[in-house]
């Protein structure tokens, strides 16, 4: 999934397909995401100066956890690499809205990728 391919949001900026002014307390949704049989790790694409961290949530923006990522410094705004948590709730099953919110830090984000490893 691309950042930019958000359903809804909040607080946050959005170009070139990235998103920014992700900040505490602001996230995006991504509607019907299809979990399939599972997955159990979750890959994010990120540029920081800050270190920080999101959780990925089902349902609506305080809904049910089912990972997070912590990340650390990038070495700039527009230095991109992988992060992600290999710890993904694997029960999760079928179709879902996803929220990706942000707890701590500040971030721009590029893509995502549920994953089985």
């Amino acid at each position: 999934m691309r950042a930019c391919d958000y359903n809804n949001a909040r607080g946050v900026t959005s170009w070139n397909c990235g998103v920014g002014s992700f900040h505490p307390g602001n996230w995006i949704k991504f509607d019907n995401v299809n979990f399939s049989t599972g997955y159990n790790a979750f890959a994010v694409s990120y540029a920081s100066s800050l270190q920080g961290s999101f959780d990925i949530r089902i349902g609506s923006p305080s809904g049910r956890i089912i990972g997070t990522v912590n990340y650390g410094p990038t070495g700039g705004w527009s230095s991109y690499q992988w992060n992600g948590t290999p710890n993904l709730d694997s029960s999760v099953r079928g179709v879902h809205d996803v929220y990706i919110v942000s707890t701590s830090g500040g971030a721009n984000l590029g893509e995502f990728w549920f994953k089985n490893e």
